[in-house]
């Protein structure tokens, strides 16, 4: 659902980065073969891999009816390794998709739905359809160069429109769908309703709030609209001429050209309106508790009424469960907590479930214990166990596993209660004295919300009529309180035995999730134009008949179709796709011309990038490989291996004097991390060589002093780790530390020559108080020194700008990185066998832009500045270091700027003033620390 892969010009920029940090590559997989797809799965999980073929063969028919085919077979990979709903597409170097098994519960944007398999798999797949397309001139260079990336016009739209497309697919083709859903109306009428709706050129990826939300629910809102004011066929001809116009980022005039009714700017005020609350509708008399949240702040009351949980996300610091008090507010105490955050009250303590990493690959949901002491305490391992729910003295959470999700009672959380396949559960909720058991099933494509007496599952009955969504069910006012939304909008329904259901509040903007507090108001969520709200409101006072659901269409299931099963094989997606033209210019070294190629298969176990280059005169070749396999899990390996020819020069008598540079390595990567926190060993074997040619050919040490033909063979060990917060609105790192060491040892083949190298740096992050602008200002520090000893000559450079290493495909980056910056002065200004830098940077944030510069693709997400001083020096062994003999202080600029609308880049230029000489200007990408 998130994760499409975007297009740029720059082609080395845009390989796809494969979904494999989700995805454990290792140990067996199996493959079902159908007409137009391979189903890779583990075989544990072979009976949703034939649902999934299934699913997929019914939506590749339907798409087909309206969009232009996708060439080849499409590779659809199935996982089960993290334990939250989701899916990823990219379109080279072939078609894939990645689908997380684990079906969604609580998430509202994804709970109106009639299969999880369904809604997923068309959403996907209407990405495959859609970006493949390629007419006129794009078309034309692919027959050439093959799936380049940057060769796929419909990948520059806007976010809006490939996500919003895939949206209104996966409503039209299903009997659910977000389109039909009532998180993104929310969102949009939130918006809409503080007069401050996005346009399309802002309905983008930019981190303000609703940051990745944004594109899904405007372009749903748009498609939908469209198809249903000027016809279906619309959508489909608007995604065909995009497919071939000339200059892809444009929206507008293929919009027109297909004869929409009205403009694009018309036709978006027109949905966009659609989606606002009634005119006159106001706020009930709701108090306001928490405001601008990005994660839901789920309320829980404790039994006594005393104190009241919920999730603080701000997106300036790590999300935080808070306990406040129920009258005053106050904040008693506050923990860190993970992503897929649910909690409840069990007596005093606070039973808490969320994901961490249990390995490199796997992101398992368990429960915590948080004690009033403010004890935390583990309290399962790899359980996947999530929303855990109290009362009468029972706890019962939801397990996770064959990709469903069933409910379970302690103390035997690892086995379900209820066992009923095609069967999803939402949370369930015990009844006070202990009595009864709710829960929300969705069943049949339809939510329904039931009852059963605890200990007695077989007499479960609904006790409310099939809905698109009923969620949240919780004891109070007499009775049981859940949420539906029938009207258009949630709002929170009380059901009563003998008296039926009513509805208890008509917020404008919708309210969820509710608790009873002691004085039987009823806290809520909303969506406010600035993020989630926590509010306080009494019930109704005339309580409603319900709003009556439209008549829903009913769920069938995908017809099965034909399969062949086989093992996995990665040839089919690795091999080469593509081809990437390539020229340099060594001079009399030679001309070469050749081509480069990349590639990975379909489940991440292996990836590469190739080049060829050949020179006519002189006659000579050069390339480079680099592989990386995880084949293993962990460790991943690594190979490379290239040549390079440049010229040495030419003397008076004409002998030229070429180099052919070879360098060659082998490594593994041992990596452990949890959800803030990492440690990553690297040990790799080297060789690096040098040949001297002269032509024409004579003896090297009569004309070129130091040309030396030698090779060297060694090997290397670095050690990383850390600990910070990463948060949306943070200028950067923040409350944490990280440290890498390294150690190298090359010694000369035929000789007793050798040399040892060592390096270690630190990086040290507080976030600073109070908030300046849209966050927290940040000091952020680093030290770095190094050694290097033994009679091979070599030295360490200290100075210049240093860039962060910029993460590409195939385990490629970007990014001229520096050890020992000094800004200000040129890289190489002290050089010598000891170094040692220390930097001092305070990050202020500027602004929260989060705008296009006008129409076109390109745009401000936010913009920072730091305030640095620098200083360092190097020198060799028996001399005295001067670590201020390097010195210099500015002012740099920081920019997280989109190019092709949605593409994420930061961009810095500073001014340094060194110690001497005049300031210097400078760019460069990324952070360096």
């Amino acid at each position: 659902m998130r994760g499409t892969r975007r297009a740029t010009l720059i082609v080395l920029l845009i390989l796809p980065v494969t979904a494999s940090a989700q995805v454990n590559p290792s140990g067996t997989w199996r493959t079902l073969h159908t007409e137009h797809f391979r189903v890779h799965f583990r075989p544990t999980n072979r009976a949703q891999a034939l649902e999934a073929a299934a699913e997929a063969e019914r939506a590749y028919r339907l798409l087909s009816t309206e969009l232009h085919r996708p060439r080849g077979i499409v590779d659809l990979t199935l996982s089960d390794d993290f334990d939250t709903a989701n899916g990823f597409t990219t379109t080279y170097p072939t078609n894939r998709v990645t689908i997380l098994l684990v079906p969604p519960s609580t998430d509202p944007a994804l709970q109106t739905y009639d299969s999880w398999q369904r809604l997923v798999i068309v959403h996907e797949l209407t990405h495959v359809f859609h970006l493949d397309r390629t007419r006129g001139i794009w078309s034309g260079l692919q027959a050439v160069f093959g799936r380049l990336p940057g060769l796929f016009p419909n990948q520059y739209q806007p976010s809006w429109v490939t996500e919003g497309l895939a949206t209104y697919y996966e409503s039209r083709f299903t009997t659910g769908g977000r389109a039909e859903g009532s998180y993104h109306r929310q969102t949009v009428g939130a918006d809409a309703f503080a007069g401050a709706a996005r346009s399309p050129y802002d309905a983008l990826l930019f981190t303000r709030w609703a940051d990745g939300i944004t594109p899904y629910a405007y372009g749903s809102r748009f498609w939908e609209y469209l198809s249903l004011t000027g016809g279906d066929s619309l959508v489909p001809r608007f995604a065909e001429r995009t497919a071939g116009q000339l200059i892809p980022f444009r929206v507008g005039r293929p919009l027109t050209g297909i004869g929409a009714p009205r403009s694009l700017f018309e036709t978006w005020r027109e949905a966009i309106a659609a989606a606002a609350p009634p005119a006159g509708d106001s706020f009930t008399t709701s108090r306001l508790i928490a405001r601008e949240l990005r994660t839901e702040p789920v309320p829980r009351v404790s039994p006594d009424g005393n104190r009241i949980a919920y999730v603080y996300d701000d997106g300036r610091d790590a999300r935080k469960l808070r306990v406040v008090d129920a009258q005053s507010g106050a904040v008693e105490r506050a923990h860190r907590v993970n992503g897929e955050v649910s909690y409840d009250w069990l007596g005093d303590t606070l039973i808490v479930a969320q994901l961490d990493y249990i390995d490199r690959w796997t992101a398992r949901s368990d429960l915590w214990r948080w004690s009033p002491s403010g004890d935390w305490t583990r309290m399962t391992d790899s359980a996947r166990l999530l929303e855990p729910r109290s009362g009468g003295g029972m706890l019962v959470a939801l397990k996770l596993g064959d990709g469903g999700i069933t409910p379970a009672v302690a103390p035997r959380l690892s086995e379900a209660i209820v066992d009923a396949p095609g069967v999803t559960w939402g949370p369930v909720a015990p009844s006070p004295d202990g009595r009864w058991v709710v829960a929300p099933r969705h069943q049949h494509g339809q939510w329904q919300l039931v009852r059963w007496r605890a200990g007695s599952p077989q007499s479960m009955a609904a006790i409310s009529p099939p809905a698109d969504l009923v969620a949240s069910p919780t004891w109070g006012l007499g009775g049981v309180l859940f949420v539906t939304d029938a009207g258009g909008f949630p709002q929170i329904h009380l059901w009563k035995e003998g008296a039926g259901i009513t509805r208890i509040t008509a917020e404008p903007l919708g309210a969820r999730s509710p608790a009873v507090l002691a004085d039987g108001r009823i806290l809520f969520t909303t969506l406010g134009h600035a993020g989630w709200e926590l509010r306080a409101v009494a019930p109704l006072a005339s309580p409603r008949a319900p709003d009556q659901a439209l008549p829903m269409t009913p769920f069938d299931s995908a017809p099965h179709v034909s399969v062949r099963e086989t093992g996995y094989a990665s040839w089919p997606s690795l091999r080469p796709h593509f081809w990437i033209p390539l020229w340099l210019d060594a001079a009399d070294a030679g001309r070469f011309i050749g081509a480069g190629t990349a590639g990975g298969d379909a489940v991440g176990r292996y990836a590469y990038f190739a080049t060829a280059l050949v020179s006519g005169a002189p006659l000579r070749a050069e390339g480079s490989l680099f592989a990386l396999s995880n084949a293993l899990g962990d460790p991943t390996l690594d190979f490379a291996i290239s040549n390079h020819w440049s010229l040495i020069g030419t003397d008076s008598t004409g002998h030229v004097v070429s180099r052919d540079q070879r360098d060659a390595g082998i490594g593994a990567t041992f990596l452990a991390h949890r959800w803030r926190s990492f440690v990553s060993l690297r040990v790799a074997a080297e060789y690096e060589g040098r040949k001297y040619i002269s032509a024409p050919d004579t003896a090297l040490a009569d004309i070129c002093t130091g040309c030396r033909s030698n090779d060297l063979l060694g090997g290397v060990a670095s050690l990383s780790f850390g600990s910070a917060v990463s948060a949306p609105l943070a200028t950067s790192l923040q409350d944490g530390a990280s440290a890498s060491f390294l150690f190298r040892y090359r010694g000369e083949q035929g000789s007793s020559r050798w040399l040892t190298e060592a390096r270690a740096r630190g990086n040290f992050y507080l976030r600073l108080g109070p908030r300046i602008g849209f966050a927290h200002p940040v000091v952020a520090a680093r030290v770095a020194i190094g050694a290097m000893d033994g009679p091979l000559p070599d030295h360490l450079s200290v100075g210049g700008v240093s860039s962060g290493a910029a993460q590409l495909a195939f385990a490629q980056t970007i990014g001229v990185f520096r050890t020992f910056p000094v800004r200000g002065y040129a890289p190489g200004a002290a050089q010598g066998r000891r170094a040692a830098t220390a930097t001092v940077e305070y990050r202020v944030p500027l602004a929260l832009v989060g705008r296009s510069l006008g129409h076109l693709p390109f745009g401000a997400d936010k913009l920072s500045f730091a305030l640095f001083g620098d200083l360092g020096d190097a020198w060799d062994p028996g001399e005295p270091a001067q670590l201020n003999h390097l010195r210099s202080f500015g002012v740099e600029l920081v920019g997280d700027l989109t190019v092709s609308y949605d593409l994420p880049l930061r961009v810095r230029v500073g001014v340094a003033q060194p110690a001497t000489g005049p300031a210097s200007v400078y760019g460069a990408f990324a952070a360096d620390f």
